[in-house]
């Protein structure tokens, strides 16, 4: 969904497998093996895949590949040089890069200007019927062409002047692969199973569903990864999650929920890692879909009528923030602080219903109630925010995502901020080629006139003032789209695990990069 669930809804139910791997090796002078239970996993590891833009495949996919620039989350969302060694603008719409020398593919040849180029063409990721085109319609639109200079340089052109062209380098999409291992593959599926990266580990064995192995990729360019392989293994039930942790059978386990965090901390051995988030759960309203909802004050009068300290304190033990915008201190010059967003305010949703035209009708609210931590206590707690106010929303429970969507109504959904610009933030969210617009769900040409703006110019009074519009129409004049609060991320872990948790979903787990800011 750019970065919301929307870009995954068509992927089916994995079957399971089994296997089992030695715990971890700590002998001395050896490095150890790593094994992480996981919530879920997607077992199609082509980065641009349009299955790939969900947090279980970050997790995996983040120590396979290596992009042109990176951000480092953790440094304040920092750009830094990866593959490519420099970055030089030539004019407003070309951009040269130099790449970093010496740098192997997983299949040990040499990455060169001609695995950029391919890794970047319509073939793979540009044209209509590439396997990225949906990574490159939400993370890489404005690229027009890619260049080779030399063997070691690479020109880059866009359709317009991009004020963020540099951030989307290293937000997502830009993985290098190599274009020899592409061409070889016997298939696309057969590539997607097994793609060839230069990151510090490559794909190992794969059990489809229920576990994925990567094997440390010893000729890294960035040095010696910390682990000889890692083993991400599906374990949908947290308690067997936790269950694994204690017994010594997992190294790291995901998505712990505040009622289970008793249950790691304090334990000997093992601790609780993560928290704060950049990424953020919020409901999307489908009016064009669902005929009830095409009342602007109906829909002003359900994002009033949240509470959202209350989710974020009571179900989230205050690991969540409550969020009552799109506004982000990392967003710098174009962030307001001042800026208040939607609050909770039970008589002003009253007010509103009382001047639309809503007379108790059912709303429908469909969820699967399993995927997103806290999911169905979210659900069920915002129904009875919203009974309180006056507003009968029925909770469908669905099977799957494609129910969900069939049913129109009030969604969730979640995604994120990839770099430090509202471009990444809620116009990937919203724009023309993600789920809500592309399903016919909403649609609002002043706020698409207006994102695109914000993506093309590279002035930034205008980049505010259309930034402050675009959330004026989607909290006030046209609302399709209401904040909930953070989704933390939540690791139990073995204490002597050097291994940092970042805001985001991906989990790097290679070695220490050098910081190599970005000018």
């Amino acid at each position: 969904m750019q970065t919301t669930r929307r870009t995954f809804l068509g992927m089916t139910a994995l079957a399971a497998g089994a296997m089992a791997l030695p715990r971890t090796v700590m002998a001395a002078g050896q490095r150890p093996s790593l094994n992480i239970a996981v919530q879920d996993l997607r077992t199609i590891l082509e980065p641009v895949d349009a299955s790939s833009v969900a947090n279980v495949s970050w997790r995996v996919q983040y120590s396979i590949y290596d992009q042109l620039l990176r951000t480092n989350y953790n440094d304040n969302f920092r750009l830094n040089f990866a593959l490519a060694k420099s970055l030089k603008q030539i004019d407003a719409k070309t951009h040269e890069i130099v790449l970093r020398d010496n740098v192997k593919f997983h299949d040990g040849s040499m990455m060169t200007a001609d695995d950029v180029v391919f890794s970047l063409s319509p073939e793979r990721l540009r044209g209509e019927k590439a396997p990225g085109a949906a990574v490159f319609a939400n993370f890489l639109s404005s690229i027009a062409d890619v260049q080779k200079v030399d063997d070691r340089t690479v020109r880059l052109v866009t359709t317009t002047e991009d004020p963020v062209f540099a951030n989307r380098l290293g937000a997502w999409g830009t993985q290098i692969i190599s274009a020899q291992a592409w061409k070889a593959a016997e298939s696309y599926d057969a590539w997607a199973a097994r793609p060839v990266g230069t990151g510090p580990y490559r794909i190992g064995e794969v059990r489809t569903g229920d576990e994925i192995t990567l094997i440390a990729h010893d000729e890294y360019w960035g040095g010696q990864p910390p682990f000889t392989s890692i083993r991400f293994k599906r374990l949908p039930e947290i308690a067997a999650r936790i269950a694994g942790l204690k017994a010594g059978d997992y190294d790291i386990v995901t998505d712990i929920t505040p009622d289970h965090i008793s249950e790691i901390d304090g334990v000997s051995g093992l601790s609780v890692a993560g928290g704060e988030a950049m990424w953020f759960r919020f409901l999307t309203f489908a009016p064009l879909k669902t005929p009830i909802l095409r009342d602007v004050n109906l829909r002003r009068a359900l994002a009033f009528a949240i509470d959202r300290d209350a989710l974020a304190e009571g179900l989230w033990n205050g690991r969540a923030k409550a969020l009552t915008g799109w506004q982000l201190p990392i967003f710098g010059e174009i962030n307001d602080p001042d800026r208040k967003g939607v609050s909770y305010d039970p008589a002003m949703a009253k007010e509103l219903l009382a001047k639309s035209s809503y007379k108790g009708e059912e709303i429908p609210y469909p969820t699967v109630g399993t995927y997103y931590p806290m999911q169905l206590p979210d659900n069920q707690a915002l129904v009875e925010m919203w009974k309180a106010a006056g507003i009968n929303v029925k909770l469908i429970m669905c099977e799957n995502w494609d129910q969900v969507d069939n049913l129109g109504g009030i969604n969730d959904s979640s995604g994120g901020a990839f770099y430090a610009d509202p471009v990444s933030m809620l116009w990937q969210i919203l724009g023309p080629t993600n789920s809500l617009q592309v399903t016919g769900g909403w649609a609002n040409a002043e706020f698409n006139k207006l994102g695109h703006e914000l993506e093309t110019t590279t002035d930034l009074a205008k980049r505010k003032a259309a930034f402050k519009r675009m959330q004026d129409i989607v909290e006030i004049d046209d609302p399709c789209i209401t904040p909930l609060h953070s989704m933390p991320f939540i690791y139990g872990q073995k204490k002597d695990i050097d291994w940092q948790p970042n805001p985001l979903p991906q989990m790097y787990l290679g070695p220490k990069l050098p910081s190599e800011p970005v000018a």
